[in-house]
């Protein structure tokens, strides 16, 4: 299967995300609209939080520093519904233009609900690219597209057009939707739209009792993705004779592609010296655990002679995992006695540090005193 992931479709926003480059921002979890297929986690849905990728952050320095770190060459605000939050959504994006430049690209998400010319007068004021409206009233109410309010979309659409360079629609591919995609995506053409974007419908801790009871099938065990919606999008992309640029972005691209090479651009500009980077940007290293400074003076001894980066915070030592390897080696070759535990930690780059797996080395046995009765 061939999916039209040639950057020619694609918005600018869509090339720097699928480089990793691109800073999501949400900006607040808050929302007016009721999308049964907002996938959104718990944590965020409903919550009036701020998210710098997988950071939770208060302020614009930290947003500053969180695309730093990531590498990133532009940014997505996202939600909820930015426009909720307009005029904080204006303070980090002059911010973040500021810091980084004119060249810093930045598109917003949001529903034709809060668009207006105030909203797009403090928008246009903070240098935003690119905005993306998605018509959650044609899939949310809607059971024949002729329900749909078209001509009030297509006038938010060209109000848009007067203040913000690019515009384009995003929606999910709904199983079996493709007429009223076609349609659509037949009536922005004619006032101008840019782009239009189709993303693979997939189900979250939020969303799954809403699409199961829809009807909605998992396509198979490894993905979140639903079963018709890559069809439905393909078959748009096949039938639609236009020259309206529309991409299609499967979970796959997400998870697979987008993820893995943001956490690579984090995981280059946090690695300690001693920290191996895998090919998925996770980070390993070793950890050695002790209680007396004493029990591992000859460790730190060898580390030096051997010229191995390190490095002792709160009563561990930090090195290379293979260097640790090697040395644990050694040691239970000499019968050496050990006063203290080692193990082998992989984890995500991110700010909360998840650890995803843990490989213990030397193992001390907890010292258990028994009552006698």
């Amino acid at each position: 299967m061939i999916l039209n992931l040639n950057e020619k479709n694609m918005a600018l926003g869509c090339k720097y995300c699928i480089k990793g480059e691109k800073l999501v921002l949400y900006i607040t979890g808050l929302c007016e609209e009721s999308c049964y297929y907002c996938p959104l986690s718990e944590n965020r849905k409903g919550k009036d939080v701020i998210y710098a990728n997988e950071r939770k952050i208060n302020s614009v320095e930290e947003a500053i520093l969180e695309s730093k770190l990531c590498g990133s060459k532009g940014v997505g605000i996202t939600g909820g519904n930015p426009l909720l939050r307009i005029e904080r959504t204006a303070k980090y994006l002059k911010a973040l233009k500021n810091e980084f430049g004119s060249n810093f690209h930045a598109h917003l998400y949001t529903t034709p609900t809060f668009i207006n010319e105030n909203n797009l007068k403090i928008l246009k004021d903070a240098n935003l690219d690119e905005i993306r409206l998605h018509p959650s009233k044609l899939f949310e109410n809607c059971k024949e597209f002729k329900e749909f309010n078209t001509k009030e979309f297509l006038e938010k659409l060209i109000l848009c057009k007067k203040y913000i360079n690019d515009v384009g629609i995003e929606i999910p591919g709904i199983p079996k939707f493709e007429e009223e995609i076609l349609k659509l995506a037949s009536d922005v053409e004619k006032i101008g739209v840019n782009f239009l974007n189709i993303n693979e419908l997939e189900y979250s801790e939020t969303n799954y009792l809403l699409l199961k009871e829809r009807k909605f099938k998992e396509k198979d065990d490894v993905s979140s993705g639903i079963l018709g919606s890559e069809k439905t999008a393909l078959n748009v992309l096949k039938k639609f004779k236009g020259n309206l640029k529309i991409h299609y972005c499967p979970s796959s691209l997400k998870d697979g592609v987008q993820m893995k090479n943001r956490l690579i651009n984090r995981a280059k500009n946090v690695a300690k010296p001693y920290e191996i980077i895998t090919e998925e940007g996770l980070l390993i290293k070793g950890i050695i655990l002790f209680k007396k400074i004493e029990d591992i003076s000859n460790i730190i001894e060898t580390l030096e002679k051997n010229n191995e980066n390190f490095e002792i915070l709160d009563e561990k030592i930090y090195l290379n995992s293979k260097a640790l390897e090697n040395l644990i080696e050694n040691l239970k070759k000499e019968n050496f006695k050990f006063n203290f535990s080692a193990y082998i930690s992989e984890y995500y780059p991110t700010s909360d540090k998840l650890e995803v797996e843990r490989i213990p080395l030397v193992t001390k046995k907890p010292n258990i005193k028994l009552k006698k009765k």
